[in-house]
């Protein structure tokens, strides 16, 4: 048995008891498979390094393996690839799984290790990047502006805590998902997977850098015009409708996680955050979840033995960003919790405001036909393209009268001021789970995975709500009090040391930092705790609208 990798996303069960690395063959995947290379290699016998010719064949995330006319394969998502430098056979590709391995030497050495780079785990992250400053912080990782030494490229890097992720409810399972949700999509307003690193103490996501920002913080600066809301509402589709071509749902959509590619443009949206994201035909780990608000109502009705919701419930949480960007209001208004909730499940939706009275009836056409409660009568995303909103041509005109309610409704929804409105309890026989997303889905802190609570308990949401900071606020907060600390610390100046935070604060502010092991990565810093599951709501007056509501998981008092 190899031991000298130990994977997060080992299953330590399979490694002691040792089984083999190579599956039988299932033929509806290799039928189903694209097979992107293939070529008559060798494999190095593990006792007598000698060479044994196969054959293989490599897929979309999977590895063929053909032997006396029997076909192998190997799921690669989370199969670690290392580069070995041999004494007698040069470089090969080692491919470790479970503490089980084989070495592959190939001719066409470049053009295989270029493709598993793609879709395998590798270990080389500090020596193919350098990090010149951290640029979001969530309670589930943090991102950092890098580039790749090869190419001069730059990337959004995301690391996750390997240890804190493990102490998670499915913590493991919940990310391996979500690699492979982000890795078979290819859309352009789909946030890109490039490469995914583990080291010793993190995991690494090499993302595109959307230099836009968040959405929501654009629209409440300056006015949206109709025709660039049509645009926008045109792309979000558009993703959607690509999206669902796949079976696969998203299940968290709302303006924290919606970005935008350039700073001048307000139309090139990006959908962020594939946390609760999953394949319709596959297993699914959580059933029940999204974010109070933005929810569709067939998941919040939905009971374990019920037929499966549909990609319909990402049109219904569209349909509520829609809303918000016409009018600057959320639609599902209470003076509590459960009035929120009781309005979310029950579509209760007000139509009668101005922003709506007098917008193209084809508009209102549309966003009724996204909100309409019942799925079975609701439009598909393919058939919101096909809409006649999207063909008429508008007149120049801006949402001005909008900004201050949106204004209103960041302040309020997502940062979660002002006091509660008695405490939030049950919902008939289901209780929340909470769902809160790792870095909310930004450029500065993009969102991706969420959780349960630091010991992986259930977080009930009758608890007493906390006072929230923005993470813009945390964020600078924690570097004040980083740099403090690094002016009263003694310099250590050996060369050895790669802690990808203090890396990150050495190449911006110029500072030396103590030695710390390469794979030190800020991860062994105590991890942010979990907020409460819903933020503080609406006080007094119905203006305000909703206070931020985290994501939950909804559940029975088992967890799933």
């Amino acid at each position: 048995m190899n031991t000298e990798i130990a994977s997060f996303f080992d299953n330590l069960d399979l490694v002691t008891k040792s089984p083999p690395l190579w599956q039988t063959l299932n033929q509806d995947i290799y039928d189903n498979d694209n097979i992107v290379f293939e070529q008559d290699c060798y494999k190095i016998d593990k006792k007598s390094k000698q060479l044994r010719p196969i054959k293989i064949q490599l897929g979309n995330e999977h590895l063929y393996y053909i032997k006396k006319e029997t076909m192998f394969q190997l799921q690669i998502t989370v199969v670690m690839m290392n580069i070995i430098k041999h004494d007698q056979h040069g470089n090969i590709i080692r491919l470790i799984r479970n503490g089980k391995y084989i070495d592959l030497k190939l001719e066409d050495y470049n053009t295989f290790k270029n493709l598993l780079n793609y879709r395998c785990l590798q270990s080389t992250f500090h020596d193919e990047f350098g990090v010149t400053k951290m640029i979001g912080k969530g309670s589930f990782a943090k991102v950092y502006f890098a580039t790749k030494k090869s190419t001069g490229m730059n990337y959004a890097v995301k690391a996750f805590n390997k240890e804190f992720m493990q102490e998670q409810f499915k913590g493991r399972e919940s990310l391996e998902n979500e690699i492979k949700v982000m890795r078979r999509l290819n859309q352009e307003n789909l946030v890109k997977l490039h490469e995914v690193y583990e080291t010793q103490n993190s995991i690494y996501f090499i993302l595109d850098i959307l230099k836009g920002g968040e959405l929501l913080t654009r629209v409440k600066s300056q006015p949206l015009s109709a025709p660039n809301l049509q645009k926008l509402m045109y792309n979000l589709m558009k993703a959607l409708c690509h999206l669902h071509s796949k079976k696969c749902i998203h299940r968290d959509l709302k303006p924290e996680n919606l970005l935008l590619k350039e700073k001048d443009n307000d139309t090139d949206v990006v959908i962020a955050d594939f946390g609760l994201a999953c394949f319709l035909n596959e297993d699914i780990l959580f059933k029940r979840c999204g974010t109070p608000g933005f929810v569709a109502p067939e998941i919040l009705i939905y009971k374990e033995g019920d037929p499966f919701y549909d990609e319909k419930c990402d049109v219904f949480s569209a349909g509520v960003i829609f809303y918000i960007l016409l009018t600057g209001r959320q639609p599902f208004q209470g003076t509590d919790y459960k009035a929120i909730l009781r309005a979310n499940k029950n579509c209760e939706i007000n139509y009668n405001l101005k922003q709506i009275q007098t917008a193209p009836l084809q508009l209102v056409d549309l966003l009724k036909k996204m909100l309409y409660p019942d799925p079975k009568g609701r439009i598909s995303s393919e058939d919101c393209l096909k809409h006649p909103y999207f063909k008429e041509i508008f007149k120049e005109q801006d949402l001005i009268d909008v900004q201050d309610s949106l204004r209103e409704y960041e302040k309020e929804f997502v940062y979660g001021l002002g006091k509660q409105q008695g405490p939030p309890s049950q919902v008939g026989s289901m209780q929340l789970q909470q769902r809160q997303p790792a870095l909310n889905g930004r450029i500065d802190t993009m969102g991706s995975f969420s959780n349960v609570s630091t010991n992986g308990s259930v977080t009930r949401l009758d608890q007493k709500p906390q006072v929230q900071q923005s993470k813009f606020s945390q964020f600078s907060q924690s570097m004040k009090q980083q740099l403090n600390s690094d002016s009263n610390t003694q310099v250590n100046k050996k060369s050895n040391q790669s802690d990808l935070r203090k890396t990150a604060l050495k190449n911006s502010f110029q500072q030396q930092i103590n030695q710390m092991s390469k794979d030190d990565d800020c991860v062994n810093e105590e991890a942010s705790q979990l907020e409460d599951a819903i933020s503080k709501l609406n006080s007094q007056t119905p203006k305000m609208g909703l206070k931020k509501a985290n994501s939950f998981k909804v559940q029975k008092s088992t967890m799933e």
